[in-house]
């Protein structure tokens, strides 16, 4: 090879190598301007500036924020339970309007189980009923795990926790350089979140524009959009995995049948592994079991002891499906006995 032509093929490789470490390391998508909503509270504490919201009175049920989404994830959920309960849901650490002061905060169980006894314990929070989707439903059973005696029952929708594979759009993520570039240029755009919100919905038809935002706008903020990275690459499953014979919290696990991010397959693992589970799967219900079906979400949620809500149908409070057949209802309120 001709010296003129080796050197014209090294400055390719150095700049396309540079572009790459660029566009993973030295790039920051624009942040959005998004603001929290007008009932939103904080509470300040060593580890991170808590963002919730708070409605209703009654005994404590507190709902972590589904795993990449924040507060605005259980919006349908919770006008229903308020009606019984103190409703508690709160941004996590990399999540929503949630800021980590903290900066040792591991992004791994022990971090966001730590998390969530920290704000428990600020609010002033005794044994409530503990409820998540996908990776905050793996973080409320370890919590649950690592300190049985402080929550009354779990609520697990699509939970993380059975340490399975990802899909291939999360296991990028845990690899140097392709995870930072695929998080930088994919998540942080909000076509991508578009995307994302079809492939996680059955119900499509629901999806507002409005929603596209706030699903959006929050991922944007830097620490939130490290976070997703950190979190891949930290979490271990096979901890929950393991500790699942001896979890006698009692236990409701939803899934819908077309969730496309963690299988339906993935509920057996929870029926034939905890002693006080119920397990129940939804047909024509993707991976955002809130929003794509809430009113079954709601229903079954009354199953659980340390739930109960009522579902207002007629009102259309949750949303525009039609009312649901008596076979429907049947369904619903039928459960598999662990």
């Amino acid at each position: 090879m001709r010296p003129r032509t080796l050197a014209v093929l090294s400055l390719i490789l150095t700049l396309a190598v540079g572009a790459i470490l660029y566009g993973a390391y030295g790039y920051r998508p624009a942040v959005a301007d998004y603001r929290p909503p007008a009932n939103a509270r904080f509470l300040d504490t060593p580890l991170a500036r808590f963002h919730y919201v708070k409605e209703g009175s009654g005994s404590p049920v507190v709902l972590l924020s589904p795993g990449a989404s924040w507060t605005y994830g259980w919006r349908r959920q919770v006008p229903e339970l308020a009606r019984d309960h103190t409703v508690y849901v709160v941004d996590l650490p990399g999540q929503g309007f949630t800021r980590l002061k903290d900066r040792d905060f591991t992004w791994d169980l022990r971090g966001m189980t730590t998390a969530i006894g920290v704000f428990l314990n600020a609010a002033g929070i005794e044994r409530p009923a503990l409820g998540g989707l996908s990776w905050s439903g793996g973080w409320a059973l370890a919590y649950a795990q690592r300190h049985p005696e402080r929550v009354s029952s779990l609520l697990l929708l699509s939970p993380s926790g059975a340490a399975t594979r990802d899909t291939w759009v999360y296991e990028l993520m845990k690899y140097p350089v392709i995870g930072e570039l695929w998080n930088n240029w994919y998540y942080a755009d909000r076509s991508s979140s578009r995307a994302a919100l079809d492939r996680i919905h059955v119900n499509r038809s629901r999806i507002l524009e409005q929603d596209v935002d706030a699903f959006w706008a929050p991922g944007t903020f830097p620490d939130n959009l490290e976070s997703q990275v950190l979190l891949e690459r930290g979490l271990d499953w096979r901890e929950t995995l393991a500790a699942m014979p001896s979890t006698t919290t009692p236990t409701l696990v939803i899934w819908g049948r077309q969730d496309t991010v963690n299988p339906v397959r993935q509920a057996q693992e929870y029926a034939r592994r905890m002693p006080a589970v119920q397990v129940r799967e939804l047909d024509g219900c993707g991976h955002a079991l809130t929003t794509d079906c809430p009113e079954e979400v709601v229903r079954l949620m009354a199953r659980l002891p340390g739930f109960r809500a009522r579902l207002s149908l007629i009102s259309g409070t949750l949303g525009t499906r039609s009312r649901p057949s008596p076979a429907d209802l049947k369904a619903m309120t039928t459960f598999e006995q662990h």
